[in-house]
């Protein structure tokens, strides 16, 4: 099951304000059921007490067409975008709303594309990345410690010893500060040593069974990182089909 947006039009009969209350009734509702995605918005997500989504679904016309709907992800996990717009973009759009939203995207594509933002960009894959790493070498490690207590015969020869030995003499590594977009610049911290990190994980999977590997990923250089993000043919997809859903006059209808 994913969340989308689905195209959609409003009623007659309600007033502008009820609309705009029970958006954000949903929103909230949707925010009550936690982080969909591990890591991505953990410093943004809080605990809120179950909301009620109330009745927007009654006041709206969802489009049943073969283009009316695409997923939120494409742009939610897209990280040329700051993650508090990421994560507030779970929401739905009355029809005069998606303009101006749609609009503030674009700019800020349009800026990054010409040099801004590079504080906060490169703040955010120093984060992403040494957070990656730290899960996967936590998962190694974990192994690593594991195989101390097992009799099978990998796990007691030499050369598994030794890598097992050197994995666990590397402590987790620390995760860079996460940045805030409205935050100020972040201080960076030392970079992980990715290609240490990766030479001893295939080390140890080149040793052991298939089910005892854990791989620890060598990161894309930044530029190339923020490349592919700026290049995604789902973004593109997704910001033409949001000017087309506005030259129609069309909302969005949040669906989880």
């Amino acid at each position: 099951m994913g969340v989308d947006w689905i195209r959609m039009r409003v009623r007659d009969g309600v007033s502008r304000a009820e609309l705009q209350r029970l958006v954000e009734a949903e929103k909230d509702a949707f925010a009550a059921l936690g982080n969909w995605y591990d890591g991505e918005f953990d410093h943004l997500v809080s605990s809120a007490p179950p909301g009620n989504p109330e009745g927007l679904r009654e006041h709206v016309d969802i489009d049943d067409g073969p283009d009316d709907y695409r997923r939120v992800m494409l742009f939610s996990l897209n990280p040329v975008f700051p993650a508090e717009w990421r994560l507030a973009a779970y929401r739905s759009y009355l029809p005069d709303e998606l303009p101006g939203a749609l609009e503030v995207w674009l700019a800020h594509l349009e800026r990054v594309r010409a040099g801004g933002h590079r504080d906060y960009l490169e703040a955010w894959y120093r984060y992403a990345t040494s957070r990656d790493l730290s899960l996967e070498w936590a998962a190694l490690r974990e192994q690593a410690l594991e195989a101390r207590g097992r009799a099978n015969a990998w796990a007691g020869r030499a050369e598994l010893v030794e890598a097992r030995e050197r994995i666990i003499s590397v402590p987790v590594p620390t995760v860079s500060p996460v940045p805030f977009w409205e935050g100020g610049p972040v201080e960076a911290a030392a970079s992980p040593d990715f290609a240490g990190a990766v030479a001893l994980a295939r080390e140890w999977n080149y040793r052991v069974p298939r089910k005892q590997r854990v791989h620890v990923t060598q990161p894309a250089g930044f530029e190339e990182w923020l490349g592919e993000a700026l290049a995604s043919e789902s973004l593109a997809d997704l910001l033409g089909w949001l000017r087309r859903s506005c030259d129609a006059e069309f909302g969005l209808f949040l669906d989880w």
